[in-house]
């Protein structure tokens, strides 16, 4: 088994512990865990997050219990006969939450995008049909499709019940974005799109109050036109070298939505074009491997330099390193990008005199990063 099979399983694991069962970033209908498990207590015990309770619940089913456990505050200092307990910290009481939602920048030409409401209901029944004794909970996994309609802009979020759902919402705010700017170089007629899943299902008595939350929520919206990918503006007022030179480097590593009070994830394809972003509980994102890139002539293991024997032999093996370093930064200004504000930063020397390295987009994550 690979390591990267192996950190697999582990975020699998910690996904079905801390969420459970429900589909996965990939091919379609990967579905982690028994999409049709019993559980022998209730769900919001079983399970720590990845549910939202009824938006008009009482507070005592919105409340995380644990949430006002207090501390273990120790015993008395060593050598004290009268230690004084400390003043325990005020206990923080946290609201369990009754939606989500994810925000995305849409063309002009976008229409009606579908949205795909995925989430597990589980409902309480004794342990055997024929049996008085305590409830098991037995999920039935659910999955529904609204397609909504986007106008140019919302004075209040449009709601479109979710079929069959008994009062779930998906809720859609619109609003122009400008794209006037020259620092966000935006499509004309962007708008960005705030896509909600609300809970406004009845509540349930505290003995069967599970039955109203939805489990495994998940929000999976699928354009009808490629999305707009967001700008990152951070580096633009920053003077951190380094900040300004990785927003160079990884202009093309695109952010298409963001979560609130979630995650998100987008499917990317080949042609860095996004029609489908996905929320999720548990977050996950792979970093590039860095490694250095083969230069001919050049010798860069560290063992062969220390076995170098006089200056004309170290001129031998890293001479060229000198000429072709030139050479390759005399190729990356040939593609540095018309986008705002980084061309400056592409033509600026830092501090030590060295030209800003332009990423050009390779194949591969060895070729990627071989960036001197």
């Amino acid at each position: 088994m690979t390591p990267v099979e192996v950190r697999a399983q582990l975020t699998d694991a910690l996904r079905l512990d801390l969420v459970g069962p429900g589909e996965v970033l990939g091919a379609d209908h990967d579905v982690l865990g028994d999409a049709n498990e019993i559980l022998p207590q209730r769900p919001s015990t079983w399970y720590l997050t990845g549910f939202l309770v009824p938006l008009e619940a009482d507070p005592e089913q919105k409340t995380d219990p644990q949430s006002a456990d207090e501390l273990d505050g120790g015993g008395d200092a060593p050598g004290q006969e009268d230690g004084v307990a400390p003043e325990p910290a005020a206990a923080r009481v946290r609201y369990l939450p009754s939606s989500m939602w994810a925000s995305l920048l849409v063309p002009a030409e976008a229409q009606t995008p579908k949205i795909l409401v995925r989430w597990g209901d589980y409902t309480a029944r004794t342990a055997r049909d024929d049996e008085p004794g305590p409830f098991v909970w037995a999920r039935t996994p659910r999955e529904e499709g609204v397609v909504i309609a986007l106008p140019e802009k919302t004075e209040q979020p449009t709601e479109y019940p979710v079929p069959t759902s008994d009062g779930l919402v998906v809720a859609v705010s619109i609003r122009p974005v400008p794209t006037n700017t020259t620092e966000s170089a935006l499509p004309a007629g962007t708008r960005s799109v705030s896509v909600f899943l609300v809970n406004r299902r009845p509540p349930q008595p505290d003995e069967r109050r599970d039955a109203a939350f939805v489990f495994q929520s998940q929000l999976e919206i699928h354009g009808d036109q490629p999305f707009v990918p967001r700008p990152d503006l951070r580096s633009l007022e920053s003077t951190d070298w380094d900040e300004r030179v990785a927003d160079l480097q990884y202009r093309e590593a695109f952010e298409f939505a963001v979560g609130h009070s979630i995650a998100t994830e987008a499917l990317v394809n080949d042609a860095h074009a996004c029609r489908i972003v996905r929320t999720c509980w548990i977050p996950h994102a792979e970093v590039e491997r860095v490694a250095p890139a083969h230069i001919a002539g050049v010798e860069l293991s560290m063992d062969a330099l220390g076995q170098l024997t006089d200056a004309a032999e170290a001129h031998a093996r890293l001479g060229a390193l000198v000429t072709q370093y030139r050479a390759w930064i005399t190729t990356q200004h040939t593609h540095i990008p018309a986008a705002p504000a980084l061309p400056p930063t592409a033509s600026k020397r830092n501090r030590h005199g060295s030209a800003a390295p332009v990423r050009v987009p390779q194949c591969g994550a060895e070729a990627a990063t071989t960036t001197a």
